[in-house]
């Protein structure tokens, strides 16, 4: 092994250190930097609900006949996500618009019928019926879905059909609704 100097070796050591040491503080420069610019930028905005995503998803599942078969993804200002997949009048990714008062009104039914306490599942046990599905936005952020196939109590159809009639109305082409 070739003898290096106690000088040579020291400055490596000497180098190697300070080179990390650099390294560190680079980083952390950088890290102050970031954390005083998004001081000067303000507090960071929660977004607004119709930012954070739909408030109520509505879906109609196919059956083997001809059931309509689409989904609808409703936010609090009244935007609608639609897509039609089979037997609608509408087919394809559309974007719709219902009155944001209307939108309210689904979620007062909602609430009225006591949404939040049904159950997740209601089945007749038969594989060619078509689903409903409904997801509402609870305040705890958490969409509760509840999903109806048949034998589903009264107050849980009854307000399916209202929901249903709402947006089956919405799908039509020419814009009508009820």
């Amino acid at each position: 092994m070739p003898h290096i100097p106690m000088r040579y070796f020291t400055l490596l050591l000497l180098l190697s250190f300070f080179g990390l040491n650099l390294q560190a503080c680079a980083q952390q420069t950088a890290v102050q930097k970031t954390k005083k610019a998004s001081k000067k930028a303000g507090p960071v905005k929660k977004p607004a609900p119709t930012e954070a995503g739909p408030v109520i998803t509505f879906e109609r599942t196919p059956c083997f006949g001809t059931c309509p078969s689409y989904t609808a993804l409703v936010y609090a200002d009244g935007r609608v996500a639609y897509e039609g997949r089979r037997f609608v009048s509408m087919e394809g990714k559309k974007d719709l618009k219902l009155p944001a008062a209307t939108v309210a009104d689904l979620l007062r039914q909602a609430k009225e019928s006591r949404f939040e306490t049904f159950e997740n599942s209601y089945s007749s046990g038969v594989t060619d019926v078509p689903s409903t599905i409904v997801a509402i936005r609870q305040p705890d952020g958490i969409f509760k879905k509840v999903t109806v196939e048949g034998n589903a109590p009264e107050n849980v159809r009854e307000l399916f059909a209202y929901f249903g009639t709402q947006f089956d109305a919405l799908a039509k082409p020419d814009g009508t609704r009820k």
